[in-house]
């Protein structure tokens, strides 16, 4: 392989594991997996079914229990029977869910306005535009 293009690789891994330990992307990370993330699909579709949970986050049906679980421990979820079929259940967020999830975003709203503020709005939107375009090429899983 071309040693400029290994380089480049090797310098392109690094950018990415120098991003991943930027406290707002650690933050954001967390919406992608776990608990934050199950507690957002619940924000952004309301009321929904341990089996749609599983499907959208795409983790096994064990692991949508232990999420169950843990949350509803910490009272961020309400469980009730789902008045359509009485043999499943429906998770909703509950207000002290919904607390934790808005305190959240208000934290990641001063971290990009940060950014915002240390790179400017037009290298936002070149950044914005380069991310969407490898998006298109590369594809969405």
């Amino acid at each position: 392989m071309n040693e400029k293009l290994t380089k480049l690789k090797d310098e392109f891994l690094m950018c990415l594991y120098d991003i991943s330990r930027i406290p707002m992307v650690q933050n954001i990370a967390g919406f992608i997996q776990g608990e934050d993330a199950f507690l957002l699909r619940l924000y952004l579709n309301g009321p929904m079914q341990p089996k749609q949970l599983s499907e959208e986050l795409k983790v096994t049906k064990g692991r949508i229990t232990a999420l169950i679980l843990s949350l509803k421990t910490k009272k961020f979820i309400s469980i009730s029977k789902n008045p359509d079929d009485k043999r499943s259940i429906v998770i909703t967020l509950s207000y002290i869910g919904k607390s934790y999830l808005e305190e959240k975003f208000i934290n990641i709203e001063k971290y990009f306005d940060e950014i915002f503020q240390l790179i400017g709005v037009k290298e936002v939107e070149v950044l914005v535009d380069l991310l969407k375009n490898i998006l298109s090429k590369v594809g969405r899983s």
